[in-house]
């Protein structure tokens, strides 16, 4: 026979259920958060900027960069610095577009997005000289 209800055996199936339930309720899996996101900013044509990303996670993670939806390739001029991407010198054709930090757990498989952001890229004299000539 069955214990009765409010008997100590049958309080005991209540936390056994709940452990078996919490996976497909969502809350065993340890969420990625983002403590600092990347903001859109204004930047000069030329000059060092700095696009911040950081996580917060139980364990390690991949934290890599999308511009406009392609993987981020590290250059002398634009490259990850831990998790934020820094930018030794601003380049207004280069680096239009939207930027995204991508935070990845390789053992789960869990990957959060931050949100865009992207450079208002602005030209100081003589540093956004690329002018284009016609032939007529």
């Amino acid at each position: 026979m069955g214990a009765a209800p409010g008997t100590p055996s049958s309080l005991c199936r209540l936390p056994l259920l709940s452990v078996l339930l919490l996976p497909l309720l969502g809350g065993a899996q340890a969420a990625i958060v983002f403590i600092k996101e990347p903001s859109s900013q204004d930047a000069l044509q030329g000059r060092r900027a700095l696009l911040r990303c950081e996580v917060e996670t139980p364990g390690p993670v991949h934290v890599y960069w999308l511009l406009d939806g392609a993987p981020v390739q590290d250059t002398e001029r634009r490259f990850a610095q831990g998790s934020s991407l820094s930018f030794a010198a601003v380049d207004r054709l280069q680096d239009s577009g939207a930027f995204q930090c991508v935070a990845r757990d390789n053992a789960t498989g869990e990957e959060a997005r931050s949100a865009n952001a992207s450079f208002n890229i602005k030209c100081e004299s003589g540093h956004c000289a690329h002018s284009l000539t016609f032939n007529y």
